[in-house]
């Protein structure tokens, strides 16, 4: 008796229709997706600057917003308490790596109108936290209201 070999079955997988697919999710996402617009909680009106500095390592620097309803603290997009801030330059520097945590810089973005008492409040919070450089942020030229 002799024995027959069986053809061995071919397990290929059809991909002419993978561009169509690939084209229908892609056209899918593209119409669903969001674009976050950055908008800002607080009103602040920047002063003019006296002085210019750049600063070369721009990832060390943070930014803090105090501004208006009612000399509000905000940092990214969220309001938090003048208690807050300490906790909030821990994580900013446990965010930069062991090598560049003694060199962050905070960028104090603040109205013209809000009370200095806020801003010196703050700067001792900064300090208790060795948070020592402060960057305090204005526009150039005159502001046109």
């Amino acid at each position: 008796m002799e024995i027959k070999k069986k053809t061995a079955a071919s397990a290929e997988i059809s991909t002419t229709s993978m561009p169509d697919i690939v084209f229908l999710l892609l056209f899918f996402f593209m119409v669903t997706a969001t674009i976050k617009v950055n908008e800002e909680q607080l009103d602040v009106h920047i002063p003019n600057a006296h002085s210019l500095t750049t600063v070369d390592k721009k990832f060390l620097i943070k930014e803090l917003f105090v501004g208006f309803p009612k000399d509000s603290i905000s940092v990214d997009n969220k309001l938090i308490a003048l208690e807050q801030i300490g906790q909030w330059v821990q994580e900013q520097k446990s965010d930069l790596g062991e090598v560049y945590k003694d060199q962050l810089i905070v960028m104090l973005k603040a109205d013209e109108q809000v009370d200095m008492g806020l801003i010196g409040d703050i700067q001792m919070e900064l300090r208790k936290n060795n948070a020592r450089k402060i960057l305090y942020r204005t526009i150039e030229g005159p502001i046109m209201d």
